[in-house]
């Protein structure tokens, strides 16, 4: 019984809160749930609106890799800005090609001096999923690489099959020559 409340309470906290994101990025143009710095070059966030991408903009970000299955704003709009989009469903893992294509560029743009933000809609699954397998590449375990963004971003929460595709990953890095 205690548990099932408990659960009840959990969810519609996290209801109120994702209305409560969703009205604050209209008022202000970028969401509640703000970006998290990972690194000096990554950055791991939600859904900006164009005020956001200003915003970004103005922090110097030079790329970015949305995660989510709509590409919201022109190329004219990310003028400046490499742009890499790499739709992938809500709550499920992108496929391995995805995962690498995504860490690669990242890896170009930050061996280049570059900032790179990733995001997918609220920068829960998709998003860390993107920016753990880009930390992965650079030579740090799933754990330590998940670890690394839990401590600045703690609502992160990947879902089991993102996470065994970033197991898979390892693996597969791990096993290169």
């Amino acid at each position: 019984m205690f548990k099932k409340l408990k659960s009840i309470l959990i969810g519609t906290g996290l209801v109120l809160d994702y209305i409560y994101d969703n009205i604050h990025r209209v008022i202000v143009g970028v969401p509640r749930l703000k970006r998290s710095q990972i690194t000096a070059h990554l950055f791991l966030g939600s859904q900006y609106n164009l005020v956001g991408l200003e915003k970004l903009k103005a922090l110097g970000v030079t790329a970015i890799v949305n995660m989510r299955v709509h590409n919201d704003y022109s190329d004219a709009q990310h003028a400046g800005i490499k742009y890499l989009h790499l739709p992938t469903t809500d709550n499920t893992p992108p496929p391995l090609e995805v995962l690498l294509k995504g860490a690669d560029f990242i890896d170009r743009e930050i061996k280049n001096k570059g900032i790179v933000y990733v995001h997918c809609r609220q920068g829960l699954g998709r998003g860390p999923t993107m920016a753990i397998a880009y930390l992965i590449k650079t030579g740090l375990t799933y754990q330590d690489a998940y670890l690394m963004i839990k401590r600045v971003r703690k609502f992160i929460n990947p879902r089991p099959g993102q996470v065994a595709k970033l197991k898979e990953l390892e693996a597969y890095y791990n096993n290169l020559p």
